[in-house]
């Protein structure tokens, strides 16, 4: 699909460039080929008034001046070129058999202007050479053709270039919500048959009652949280992706927000034997969407408690430096590869398959995060020591 818009937009962008290259290219040399005409015309209405100078611009052309009697008969001809009576006879015939006074005629292969003018002797005829006319114009327009050539050819190429360039991030884009549709499509597939299961345990069992059955019960409620969370998850993220989050920016107190959000995880930390440490800064305000950055710090301490080892430590920092907040959440474990500190923030993307499943994530939480961060021009990014510590850094600017 993208190489064949690729294919029609070079197609589209290089026929315009060469319409417009022709109209450029067909303009001068009309122009050109008008002024030539209208300076052949002065040259043979010189050469009318003073038969021995043609004309300033044809000087070194051809000519031929003819006399005609009141009976229209030669009665004298100048001319710096050899011709034949018989072709010259034939030439006076059809000029004035043209009822054109100004005009062209081929004469012995070659082109002449001509110019008709009654004098009270007769008629008076003009006659100079266009071949050097002929020869500017030919060479025109093969400097046209050979420069409108390379400039095609170089511009085709940069079209190329520049279209790679263009449909690269929507192919891109395109690609991720293909793979975000399969992603979703297979992370529904599991709970759904888990439930499906459960519930044909339930219904083959009929005669017992819904106490001897809780168990199946309770994983189909576990994994219709799961669902739900997903769903919610990606509800989140599709707001975030269109802008639809209707909440407005409103200045408050980021230090007391993240004060309240951690009292509400120490009772995880203390069940999971972890230590937490905080260093808030007072009084760090940040104009933003207060429901937003309370979500970022969930997901970002939620995801140190998922992967901080037993017995292991988690560090919160809040500070405001240089027009600029700093939050930062650091986890002891088992760190993340340097190659995988991008992706990270890709959706579902998830280091360890297997871990995440069994914490009940789906990949999509640092995405969230990220999409949070970014739609308040803020930036978001991890740094790691392997088999030590993680530690994930947001920066808002003020």
């Amino acid at each position: 699909m993208f190489e064949k818009l690729k294919r029609k937009f070079i197609f589209i962008n290089m026929t315009l460039l060469t319409l417009v290259f022709i109209l450029i290219f067909g303009t001068i040399y009309l122009t050109t080929a008008a002024n030539m005409d209208r300076e052949l015309e002065g040259d043979l209405k010189g050469a009318i008034q003073n038969p021995r100078k043609p004309g300033p611009n044809f000087k070194n052309g051809n000519s031929i001046i003819i006399d005609l009697d009141s009976e229209n008969n030669v009665a004298n001809v100048t001319t710096n070129i050899e011709i034949d009576n018989t072709v010259l006879e034939e030439s006076i015939y059809s000029i004035l058999k043209n009822e054109n006074k100004i005009d062209k005629i081929d004469i012995s292969g070659s082109s002449y202007g001509y110019l008709k003018e009654h004098t009270p002797k007769g008629l008076k005829i003009a006659l100079i050479s266009r071949e050097l006319q002929i020869n500017m114009l030919n060479n025109l327009l093969k400097v046209f053709l050979i420069v409108g050539s390379i400039s095609l050819f170089l511009l085709f190429y940069i079209s190329v270039y520049l279209t790679n360039k263009t449909i690269k991030p929507i192919k891109e884009s395109f690609e991720k919500q293909k793979q975000f549709i399969a992603d979703a499509s297979h992370e529904l597939k599991t709970p759904l048959a888990i439930i499906r299961t459960n519930t044909s345990v339930i219904t083959s069992n009929k005669d017992k009652t819904v106490d001897s059955q809780i168990k199946w019960i309770n994983y189909i409620s576990n994994q219709v949280d799961r669902m739900a969370k997903l769903i919610d998850d990606m509800l989140s993220l599709t707001k975030l992706d269109s802008n639809k989050v209707m909440e407005e920016k409103s200045s408050f107190d980021l230090s007391k927000v993240l004060d309240s959000i951690l009292l509400g995880f120490e009772a995880v930390v203390f069940e999971n034997n972890i230590i937490l440490e905080t260093e808030i800064q007072k009084n760090v305000d940040l104009k933003a969407k207060k429901e937003e950055i309370k979500k970022l710090c969930s997901i970002l301490l939620d995801n140190a408690l998922k992967y901080t080892n037993s017995g292991g430590r988690i560090d919160v920092i809040l500070y405001e430096d240089k027009n600029k907040v700093y939050l930062k959440v650091k986890n002891t474990g088992d760190g993340i590869k340097k190659e995988d500190l991008e992706k990270i923030f890709e959706r579902f993307y998830r280091i360890d398959t297997s871990r995440a499943r069994e914490t009940g994530g789906y990949g999509l939480g640092l995405s969230i995060a990220k999409s949070i961060v970014e739609s308040h021009n803020g930036k978001i990014y991890a740094e790691s020591n392997i088999g030590k510590d993680t530690t994930f850094i947001v920066e808002f600017t003020l």
